[in-house]
């Protein structure tokens, strides 16, 4: 399933969504965790890559189907 392109403000939205909280930000990434230990750090920019954004969830052990459903 392909991405959409989405910002870095739908991303914190969407992930907040499934459970994981802001940890630290510096500069434009952020990292969040997982009440579970999960962690997932991204670019916080205005369009992020669609390859970096998959690979960023594949660390995180976060479905595809799962985030998309929570993107709004």
């Amino acid at each position: 399933m392909s991405l959409p392109l989405l910002s870095g403000r739908q991303v914190l939205a969407a992930l907040g969504r499934l459970g994981f909280e802001e940890i630290h930000r510096r500069g434009s990434h952020v990292k969040m965790e997982h009440a579970d230990g999960r962690k997932i750090i991204f670019p916080y920019h205005d369009e992020l890559a669609r390859a970096t954004l998959k690979n960023a969830l594949r660390d995180a052990d976060v479905e595809t189907e799962d985030f998309l459903a929570n993107v709004k």
